[in-house]
């Protein structure tokens, strides 16, 4: 078969998936360098949404903490008990462990594994939320352009459970408090911190909190989500409105 006439599109790109599609479809095009590769591991890394924050100005929230010693890190864990501990890299909920119902006996073993494997944790505050959402981007040579927004489902722990099937005027408007000064925010803050170092898919997972903020970035996801694949491309209801944002 004849690979070069394809482009690969997985899901997410890492090392193994370069692997195989290298060595199974040979002349298929759109698979990254190793260069480039580690490059996309660098910027899937949780750390860059501290930068993606400071880009966009987010002076209403913390910015997200980064311990690669564990001692420091237990330390300011017994400080403030009430947090969220995240791997700097994991997906879904998977590699996140929220404390303020667990015993130090638990959490201590979990921070000391994650440092040991990845060389770092996350912390992060546990915000009170009534929502969970997204903004769909398309990074293409330093460039993103906005897609749409999607609604979504996950437990207080932070877990993935499901997204909202709906158009995407009905999820804007779901949302409510999305202007186009949050989206003209987050394109500035995508292009500052990916720039051209990465083409493709990018969601910026968000929070509603109970006092009617929005947080703009808890996650930035460096791949497809399942709220991209529910944009359908016929649907033209949040253009319409605001072709400006596109």
């Amino acid at each position: 078969m004849d690979w070069s006439q394809f482009v690969a599109s997985p899901w997410g790109w890492n090392a193994q998936i370069a692997y195989f599609l290298n060595s199974n479809c040979p002349g298929l095009q759109g698979i990254p360098s190793p260069d480039r590769l580690e490059s996309l591991r660098n910027l899937a890394h949780r750390r860059t949404t501290i930068k993606f924050l400071r880009a966009y100005d987010a002076v209403n929230f913390k910015l997200p903490l980064e311990f690669n010693d564990y001692e420091n890190a237990v330390t300011y864990y017994h400080n403030h008990p009430a947090i969220f501990l995240k791997a700097p890299w994991s997906s879904s909920g998977r590699g996140v462990m929220r404390t303020d119902d667990l015993k130090p006996m638990h959490v201590e073993p979990w921070m000391r594994g994650i440092i040991r494997s990845q060389g770092a944790v996350m912390v992060e505050p546990i915000y009170e939320k009534i929502l969970d959402c997204a903004t769909e981007w398309i990074m293409s040579g330093g460039k993103a352009t906005f897609l749409g927004v999607s609604v979504f489902e996950a437990s207080g722990r932070g877990k993935y459970h499901r997204n909202i099937k709906a158009n995407q005027l009905s999820l804007w408007n779901m949302i409510g408090v999305l202007t186009q000064q949050v989206i003209d925010k987050q394109r500035y803050a995508l292009q500052s911190v990916i720039g051209t170092d990465y083409d493709g898919p990018v969601g910026i997972d968000m929070l509603l909190t109970s006092t009617g903020t929005l947080h703009p970035c808890v996650e930035l996801n460096l791949r497809r989500t399942m709220g991209s694949i529910l944009i359908h491309p016929d649907d033209k209801s949040l253009v319409a409105k605001y072709p400006a944002m596109f």
